[in-house]
């Protein structure tokens, strides 16, 4: 058991029980990650591809006429180098994975996540009790965010990602469950036992 001196105590199969729940959700994140990169390598994402604009013949059609406004929209509309165009398609993925303007799939994000994760087992196993509140705030923000992620990836039907995402979201809900019950028995006045 894992105890502080306030005297509330942490039994140790829910400090194990924890510590594997977090352990778990980290492992899915990062094989979900692995995943989606894999997949954005080999292609399997739809880009858009530029249509073809109709070449002019060199005409201008008379100013303020609509055909002129037809003209001046496409040239503005005129389809960027393939190179910007990849670019183009590969800076919105990173603008769509970000959250708070962070790419949360970015290599130094997921070492974060699971030096972050380490830590915060650590910290339970050393102080117990005193760490559920942290424990809890913790799975509960990443929880909001993965349910984010399955969403984001069946919407983008990467149907192997998404289920690595249900079970990081499912594995940290259940991570918000344990902490908080135990969080919430060890605040209660533990009642006097009588002997009789």
């Amino acid at each position: 058991m894992t105890s502080n001196s306030a005297g509330l105590v942490l039994s140790r199969a829910t400090t194990i029980l924890l510590a594997g729940l977090m352990l778990l959700s980290t492992v899915l994140f990062i094989g979900g990650g692995a995943l989606e990169r894999s997949v954005s390598a080999r292609g399997d994402t739809h880009t858009a591809v530029p249509q073809a604009t109709p070449v002019s013949t060199g005409e201008q059609a008379p100013e303020g006429s609509a055909a002129r406004e037809a003209q001046e929209r496409q040239e503005a509309a005129a389809p960027a180098a393939p190179e910007g165009a990849e670019g183009a398609a590969a800076h919105e993925q990173a603008e769509q994975n970000a959250v708070f303007g962070i790419d949360v799939e970015s290599p130094a994000v997921i070492a974060g996540v699971l030096l972050g994760t380490l830590l915060l087992i650590a910290a339970l196993v050393l102080f117990g009790y005193r760490v559920l509140p942290l424990v809890f705030i913790v799975a509960l923000g990443t929880a909001v965010l993965d349910v984010r992620e399955v969403f984001y990836q069946l919407g983008q039907a990467h149907s192997a990602v998404a289920v690595l995402a249900i079970g990081v979201a499912l594995s940290r809900l259940a991570t918000v469950l344990v902490a908080g019950r135990a969080w919430r028995t060890g605040r209660r006045p533990i009642a006097q036992v009588v002997a009789r």
